[in-house]
């Protein structure tokens, strides 16, 4: 048995597991997601979890490894005396999913998990932005583009919608029905359709669209499923932490320190259901505006619509189709009213909080009257539309071989998206938002009046006046280009965004990125299932009958066209980079590793006179340290490579939008549809195995990374982990602390939990007997600093008896950079961090030169009262208790202070565990090395001190 407070365990060589023990060291994993027996050094036998459940909790060892009488040197599993060890797990909460929705398969919640990640670079989006200080009483401030990015998380959903609406309207529904060559498609799938009372095309239709209905729906499921798991009040320690109400936090305060931060989303309920209502009225408007149109010569195409009279079809004397076109109005107007409803509802009203306004609780719960209306009411245009497509299904012209709905809406709604992303690159940048607007708006509306001057058929040239327009639309999107570019040096900001990730445009790399991986999902749906479709035989294994080749709506045709180019460029790019990299082996600058194990084998210091050396070692053993340093600085290069990416997707949608197929894609797209198909089959299969060999969402990486900052963004986003681990690491903390202390008899319940806060808070300011030390490695040192910042005392700036151990990190150079209100220069205190190079041979020669020549930018001064880490974990003595550790080898791990030495930052063995073979150090395996070991004693010694 084992106690989860004192620590005191039963079995035999516990290596003094059983003395009590009054310093805490708690190890949180990063995004290796490393399992708490490798965590703690020590066999999966000899372990177990004390607090939590399958997806994450506490864990301790039971039984420590036996010292080794032939080797006197320390065991890194066998803390030191009066040192209780415990780990930390939460990975599964980030990779795994599903819950009650296995019910619909396995395979389609895994499908379901990779569409939601373009939702989740949304919510990254929305942190890159400008986030403003935060006010106590409830209400959260967007800040600047906060409205347009609800409104391009809309977009991305109404974008699925068109996906699946593709699949199951226009290439089922309309072209294999219609007489299209669709030999692949179940006979019993035809049947069903053809025969009986689904005959009439209406009532086709009708039935196939409730696929893009019920697809929305499960994406809502799962991302709603999953994320109970970790908001609202789990085990109630989001109730514990900081009121509010607290008059000594009555000003503004840095977004991390904002009370409630971690308690609830900043995209709610709401917006979830005028989601839901939107993807409604935009499938009731494309069954409407097919039914209107359909047959009707000219009305197919955008370049023919106007001249061909079917505006006045929609408003003329058609008696048999007025209530079509009402539901078409109303559907219309309903998107509108979502967009403004949504725009609207862009800064959240948290719920907690005693002083909580009347007016904002009215507030909140008009916005949800007000959604639940508006889903309501699309619930019911959708009905009334598929009735009246099942008592009218008989079109009384023949069907065009398109579904009409679907012919533009996919390219409208991109081109809306991709406004949006242009416009992002100046929110940081300071560009009037406004001006952004109108900008994108004119060229928008220019370029949409060239596009639908396109040829309509192959072998047409555009004429002169379409190039007008083109000629217009480029100048003034050029105009917004420009002003993202010359605005800072204008208002004399430019030196600052050389400290932010790609140079204060992150918000709208983050988009276009997003955007990117929508389009390229939906069009291997798309184009996978056209050449599913028309691949194979019938099942009756007679020859397939002549039809219609299967076309794709151009948005996604085009775009399946572009996608290979993008990634010949983006290969082509990396690798003429790599190559130019491994032209030769620079030496670069190692930090001071004492005590180690081995040597550093050819260390530098810093760079004498700004020239990095070669490498000319003649050893074997330093020049593979050389390279794998070498190996290491490639990865480093991430940051401006995807910079890259984001630009070749931007061009690429223009591309994709502005150029008709029949200009320019026919003469490649023989061999492109064949392949992005045999893509699309491939990631299934992948997805098919995942689903049957584990449950562990698809890409596991990629969701530690998204998902450890509250929803925002988009409310079907991956459910936010942190919501739930920052609290528990909280509770872990003051429980500490505090588990010598026991209430006296007699008290209220109420009485008892306000005692236990007075406790807290003075377990938190002033020396206590116990103490905590927070190990955490690479993305772990994100959660633990997001804990710190939630233990702040009210009356100190300082914290007591709390230390901080960082390894393998990257909280200064991408955390701080990507998100600086949350994480950078300011709420943490150092030295800004500049960009990294793709020319040089190390990247981040320049922060090099300026961390040894003390020109690094100093941390900004303070735009609030709120304490920064570095003040949180100051000792009296005037030492920090924080010490990271990091090595030249490890491609995710960096200094968090500075590249010069410095009292936080420390090298550690770029060496493996010692074996027969040796082994080059990355960036696990931080907690064996000494410097660790020396790093843990003089916490304990720093802590210790500074309670005298």
């Amino acid at each position: 048995m084992t106690d989860s407070t004192t620590g005191s365990s039963t079995g035999s060589a516990d290596g003094g597991l059983q003395r009590p023990h009054h310093i805490l060291e708690l190890r949180i994993h990063g995004i290796k997601n490393t399992p708490p027996a490798e965590m703690l050094g020590v066999d999966k036998a000899d372990l177990r979890q004390y607090q939590g459940d399958e997806n994450g909790g506490f864990w301790l060892p039971t039984r420590l490894p036996e010292p080794d009488p032939d080797d006197d040197t320390p065991n890194p599993a066998v803390p030191p005396p009066d040192v209780r060890r415990e780990a930390y797990s939460w990975g599964a909460m980030a990779r795994y999913g599903g819950g009650a929705l296995v019910i619909i398969g396995q395979f389609f919640v895994q499908i379901a998990w990779l569409l939601l990640l373009p939702f989740g670079l949304t919510n990254s989006a929305y942190w890159t932005r400008r986030i403003p200080n935060q006010r106590a009483g409830g209400e959260w401030r967007g800040g600047v583009g906060v409205t347009s990015l609800r409104v391009f998380a809309l977009g991305l959903t109404l974008l699925y919608v068109c996906a699946l609406g593709s699949v199951s309207l226009d290439l089922i529904g309309t072209q294999c029905l219609g007489g299209g060559a669709c030999p692949a498609l179940p006979s019993g799938v035809v049947d069903f359709l053809t025969s009986g009372f689904l005959a009439e095309r209406g009532r086709q239709i009708a039935v196939l669209s409730l696929v893009p209905v019920a697809g929305v729906v499960v994406l809502y499921l799962v991302s709603h499923s999953a994320r109970t798991r970790y908001e609202a009040g789990i085990f109630n320690t989001v109730r514990r932490m900081r009121n509010a109400d607290t008059p000594a936090r009555a000003t503004e305060r840095r977004p991390l320190s904002v009370e409630g931060f971690w308690q609830q989303s900043r995209v709610g309920s709401p917006t979830e259901w005028l989601h839901l209502a939107g993807a409604l009225c935009l499938v009731s408007l494309l069954l409407v505006w097919d039914r209107v149109f359909a047959g009707v010569p000219g009305c197919g195409e955008l370049q023919s619509f106007g001249p061909s009279g079917c505006v006045a079809r929609l408003f003329g004397p058609g008696g048999e189709l007025w209530y079509f076109t009402a539901a078409g109005i109303v559907a219309a107007a309903g998107i509108v009213w979502i967009v403004v409803r949504i725009v609207r509802s862009s800064d959240t009203i948290n719920h907690s909080g005693e002083r909580l306004a009347a007016f904002l609780r009215d507030e909140q719960r008009r916005r949800e009257t007000v959604a639940a209306i508006t889903v309501a009411a699309a619930v019911l245009l959708y009905l009334l539309v598929l009735i009246a497509l099942f008592l009218n299904g008989a079109y009384h012209r023949s069907p065009s071989f398109a579904f009409l709905g679907l012919v533009s809406a996919p390219s409208i709604i991109l081109g809306v998206l991709v406004a949006i992303c242009l416009s992002a690159l100046g929110w940081r940048r300071g560009v009037p938002h406004v001006l952004s607007i109108a900008l994108m708006t004119v060229s928008g509306l220019t370029f949409l009046i060239g596009v639908s001057m396109n040829p309509a058929r192959l072998g047409g040239q555009p004429g002169a006046l379409q190039w007008v327009f083109y000629l217009i639309a480029g100048l003034f999107l050029a105009a917004q280009l420009v002003l993202v570019g010359v605005w800072p040096r204008i208002h004399g900001t430019r030196e600052r965004f050389r400290t932010e990730g790609w140079a204060g445009m992150g918000p709208g790399v983050w988009m276009l990125l997003s955007l990117g991986a929508a389009m390229i999902l939906s069009t291997l749906l798309v184009l996978g299932v056209q050449s599913w479709l028309g691949s194979g035989t019938p099942a009756c294994g007679c020859a397939a009958p002549v039809g219609r080749a299967l076309e794709a709506p151009i948005a996604y045709s085009n775009f399946g066209d572009v996608i290979p180019m993008i990634a010949v460029l983006l290969l082509l790019f990396v690798a003429g980079m790599v190559v130019l990299r491994l032209l030769w082996v620079p030496k670069l600058t190692t930090p001071p590793t004492p005590g180690g194990t081995r040597p550093l084998l050819e260390p530098v210091e810093e760079y004498k006179d700004g020239v990095v050396e070669r490498g000319r070692t003649t050893d074997r053993l330093a020049m593979k340290m050389l390279r794998a340093r070498r190996f290491a600085a490639l990865f480093h290069r991430g940051e401006p490579i995807l910079g890259v990416l984001a630009g070749l997707l931007a061009v690429g949608f223009v591309a994709a939008l502005a150029v008709s197929k029949t200009q320019f894609f026919a003469w490649i797209d023989g061999f492109v549809a064949p392949a992005l198909g045999l893509i699309a089959v491939s990631a299934v299969v992948m997805i098919a195995e995942n689903a049957i060999t584990t449950k562990e969402r698809p890409i596991g990486v990629m969701w530690d990374l998204m998902c450890f900052l509250p929803r925002a963004g988009h409310p079907f986003g991956p459910p936010c982990y942190a919501e739930r681990v920052v609290p528990e690491l909280r509770d872990r903390v003051v429980d500490w602390l505090t588990h010598d202390l026991k209430p006296p008899p007699g008290l209220t319940v109420a009485e008892q939990l306000a005692w236990k806060e007075e406790q807290e808070e003075d377990a938190l300011s002033h020396d206590r007997p116990f103490r905590v030390i927070l190990s955490a490695h690479s993305l772990g040192a994100v959660l633990a600093v997001s804990c710190l910042f939630t233990l702040r005392p009210d009356q100190q700036d300082a914290l007591r008896n709390v230390g901080l151990l960082t390894y393998g990190t990257q909280l200064r150079t991408y955390f701080g950079r990507f998100f600086p209100e949350l994480f950078g220069p300011g709420p943490l205190g150092t030295p800004t961090q500049l960009t990294p190079s793709l020319r040089r041979a190390d990247p981040w020669y320049t922060q090099v030169q300026a961390d040894h020549g003390g020109t690094d930018v100093p941390p900004p001064p303070p735009d609030t009262t709120d304490p920064t880490l570095v003040g949180l974990l100051t000792q009296p003595d005037g030492e920090i208790a924080w010490f990271n550790l990091w090595r030249r080898t490890d491609y995710l791990g960096f200094p968090v202070y500075s590249h010069r030495p410095n009292p936080v930052d420390g090298g550690a063995d770029e060496f493996g565990p010692p074996r027969y073979l040796v082994k080059v150090a990355t960036h696990p395996n931080y907690q064996a090395t000494p410097q660790y070991a020396s790093n843990l004693s003089r916490m304990i010694a720093l802590l210790s001190r500074s309670s005298r």
